[in-house]
This record gives structure tokens, sequence and C-alpha cells, in this order.
């Protein structure tokens, strides 16, 4: 028995023929564009290349940022036009209908702590907390492995940078002791 591939279209309608509000969508859509915004105000703010070449440090974040906001603007359009996003049989049980607020906001805290705290806090105790909140945010159900684990690959990205590649990562209240 074969199916016949049908062309994508918006997501059938949850109950009684009306559209579910699209908030997720737009959330992910202006979220998008934000990210895209800072990335391309950061590699237009670099110092311009002395190198023959004329590529410096600010080419590819401009490049990702303006692709990022075109992404996002393709996005917006497909989200007014009423294109929702469905579930892949992959997904299983969950109920893509409806955006969870709360792993979201974990997430984004866990940005937040991440961008706020590593100058002071250091990258290794800051990563460890970003990766243990997102962790927790996806439902890890061992927080003690996902502790573990959190703080085995914050020191291990730490040590290979640092020592390895030779690229200086903020040490922060573990000055001297890394």
């Amino acid at each position: 028995m074969s199916t016949t591939p049908t062309a994508p279209g918006p997501a059938p309608a949850p109950t009684g023929g009306k559209q579910r509000p699209a908030y997720g969508e737009w959330a992910v859509t202006a979220g998008l564009l934000a990210i895209g915004i800072i990335t391309l105000a950061d590699g237009l703010g670099q110092s311009t290349s002395k190198s023959a070449s004329g590529v410096g440090a600010g080419f590819m974040p401009t490049v990702v940022g303006v692709l990022l906001i075109a992404l996002s603007l393709a996005l917006g359009v497909q989200v007014a036009r009423g294109r929702r996003g469905e579930a892949d049989a992959g997904e299983g049980d969950v109920d893509v209908r409806r955006t969870r607020w709360v792993p979201f906001a974990v997430c984004v805290a866990a940005a937040l702590i991440f961008i706020a705290g590593v100058d002071t806090l250091g990258y290794v105790i800051v990563s460890t907390v970003a990766f243990w909140l997102t962790a927790w945010a996806f439902e890890a159900r061992n927080h003690l492995r996902s502790a573990a684990i959190a703080v085995v690959l914050s020191l291990a990205v730490y040590l290979i940078f640092t020592r390895a590649l030779g690229i200086t990562l903020a040490a922060g209240v573990l000055e001297g002791v890394l």
C-alpha cells in the first residue's frame, strides 16, 4: 500500500475548526530575530581587518546575523499565513499544539545567567549551572547525574580551550584554582 505525499499546509486545528493561537511560533520568530540583530550588531561592531583578504573577526558574525534575520522574516511570513509546526512521527506523544512556557523560561534564564555571570563567576561555574538548568527543563530524571555531567563537561571544555588551544576563558572566582 503506498501513500501519496501531501503538500505542506497549516496544521489541523485541534478542536471545533478554530485554529489555535500561534504564540509559540511568534515567540520563536521574535527570538530568532533578536538573536540575528544582536549577532549582526556584534559583527558590524568588530574592528576592521588589516589582512590582505579583508576578512576580519566581524565577517562571520555579520553573515550569520543577516541569515538569522532573513530566516526569522521568512518564518514570520509563514506563521502569518497560518502555517504551523506539525508533530513528526519521532516526537511520539509530545503535544506540540501548546507551548510549554516553564521549560522555555528556564532555558532563557539559563542563557541569561551564563551571559550575566561568566565574567564574575567564571566559565566553569556558570556553564555548569546553565547545563543543569537546561537538563532540568528537558525533564532529566536524575538530577545528581545531570550535575555531575555538567561539572565534567564544563571542566573539560575549559581545560581544552585554555590549555590545549590557548584560548582564554574566564576563570572568575576559580582564578588560581584552575
